[in-house]
């Protein structure tokens, strides 16, 4: 890719729906609370090794992935790759908003 292509940037949200400290976390602090904690809320298709896989073959413009998770991430993934940047919630998110298990408030955060 030369200099004068443009290139962009993509987030990706993700979440590991059965990670048992996930789980654990997310089922103590809704409990009490009038939301849907229904576990295909949080369901990982494994879908995002293929996500990737396809970002690096067949996107050449993309310059960077970012992705956003709760904390967790699988244990395949190669976090030292240069084109991958991890973001913890905790990162961009203020404290008192955390934790957050709805995705509306992780998108539209600062």
């Amino acid at each position: 890719m030369n200099d004068n292509e443009k290139t962009i940037d993509i987030v990706i949200t993700w979440v590991d729906g059965n990670n048992p400290d996930f789980i654990r976390r997310k089922n103590e602090y809704l409990k009490d609370r009038d939301t849907d904690i229904r576990d295909e809320r949080y369901r990982d298709s494994g879908s995002l090794k293929y996500l990737l896989r396809g970002i690096e073959n067949y996107a050449p413009w993309v310059r960077k992935v970012h992705l956003v998770t709760e904390g967790h991430l699988p244990k395949w993934l190669n976090t030292g790759y240069e084109k991958l940047n991890v973001v913890k919630h905790e990162d961009f998110m203020p404290a008192e908003t955390l934790p957050t298990f709805n995705s509306n408030a992780i998108e539209i955060s600062k």
